[in-house]
């Protein structure tokens, strides 16, 4: 226990961890304040823009005049209306007395009939539909998957067992989806993700934990103590790894926390469908949220254990801590190819892009081991707990090396 206790102190006296670990709260803090006075709602009477809690409230109650479901009737509906406007509704006017005023609807319904290789979402498509006849929402909802699947790609196509396992894992979501409003959950989702910059503070803050102690010269005298070459260096992984938990876990649950006592948690059981209609993973966007930051801290911790490994085998400090910042923010520049389907698989991986659970949700990634499918997710969670095992199994001998 003492010896835990003077590790924590050593964590906790750094000025640079202080300092770093204070920015990262006040991160968030700017960031839910901002997400909060920035939230805005178009009010029909009034022809104008609420903003702030005003914004939030009158999404609260607009939600209670909303169906409950999105129906195949309401959906056909919602088309027919939309049609008989006869406008172009990629132009100002459509804008003005169509989408605005119907609110999110227009793009939900835009999107899903979209094509999934379009990079922006085609509104004018739901002029097309003949809404008494082929409105078929869920039906296109699983034919545009389907025609995604089977689609040639320049980097490799999917095969066989990778379309059958996307196709039926997209059909077992339940339908129809919920419907509502999601405006204090986009809070919530996007509170989790910034989770990602708090890797840097527990970059700057595990970077030392073994390199301070031989280039203050006192590594040396350690290892020659009783418990230097075990217990110690448990010790230091221990409380490196609890130190990563508390210090995510604390600032993002403070900081949903403060949502949900402001607003509640309304929409935490809406389908997490209502982000993209095609998402393969049967989910509510509450549930969607505690896995976010799940994966954060799986992340983090993997993170934190290749971070004590460099920091024990490096033995500088500043290296570590380069290497860190490398290993975090490098790969958000690392391009998707068009000819290998294998570094794209590789690239997916990446913190950057794993720690972002919503856009994980949306992608049709899958890896295959012999007969066997594993989808975007599950092979994230395979991938860092192995790093996070592989790490933390060679600490000790970098360590003690001579």
């Amino acid at each position: 226990m003492e010896m835990m206790w003077f590790e924590w102190k050593k964590i906790f006296e750094r000025r640079l961890n202080v300092i770093s670990m204070l920015l990262g709260y006040v991160l968030i803090g700017v960031c839910v304040f901002s997400y909060i006075t920035m939230a805005s709602f178009y009010d029909e009477e009034t022809d104008s823009y609420l903003k702030g809690l005003e914004a939030i409230r009158a999404h609260q109650e607009w939600a209670k005049g909303q169906p409950g479901v999105i129906s195949e009737e309401y959906a056909a509906q919602v088309i027919e209306q939309i049609q008989g406007y006869g406008m172009d509704l990629e132009s100002d006017e459509a804008y003005a007395k169509i989408i605005r005023p119907m609110g999110h609807i227009v793009y939900f319904l835009a999107n899903n009939y979209t094509d999934m290789q379009e990079q922006m979402v085609d509104r004018n498509v739901l002029m097309e539909i003949d809404s008494a006849k082929d409105a078929g929402f869920y039906q296109r909802r699983m034919d545009k998957i389907r025609d995604y699947l089977n689609m040639d790609f320049s980097y490799g196509n999917y095969t066989e067992g990778e379309k059958e396992y996307w196709i039926k894992k997209a059909e077992n979501i339940v339908t129809p989806f919920a419907w509502g409003d999601k405006c204090i959950m986009d809070m919530v989702w996007d509170t989790v993700t910034i989770s990602f910059y708090l890797l840097f503070v527990v970059v700057i803050c595990v970077s030392s934990v073994f390199a301070s102690e031989y280039e203050s010269g006192a590594a040396f005298l350690l290892l020659t103590a009783r418990y230097g070459k075990d217990r110690l260096i448990y010790t230091k992984i221990a409380v490196s790894v609890l130190f990563t938990m508390g210090y995510l876990s604390v600032g993002i649950g403070l900081a949903v926390g403060i949502i949900g006592i402001l607003f509640g948690f309304p929409g935490a059981n809406l389908p997490v469908q209502l982000y993209d209609s095609v998402i393969p993973y049967q989910l509510t966007i509450g549930q969607g949220c505690i896995a976010g930051l799940g994966f954060a801290l799986l992340i983090g911790i993997s993170i934190t254990l290749v971070l004590l490994l460099c920091s024990a085998r490096l033995r500088s400090s500043l290296a570590t801590l380069a290497a860190g910042m490398v290993l975090i923010a490098a790969p958000a520049f690392f391009p998707m190819s068009s000819g290998s389907r294998v570094w794209n698989q590789i690239n997916y991986l990446f913190p950057v892009r794993a720690v972002n659970f919503k856009e994980m949700l949306e992608q049709f990634v899958s890896y295959t081991v012999g007969s066997h499918v594993i989808s975007y997710v599950g092979m994230a969670v395979i991938v860092y707990v192995g790093i996070g095992i592989g790490a933390l199994l060679m600490i000790r001998r970098g360590f003690v090396r001579e």
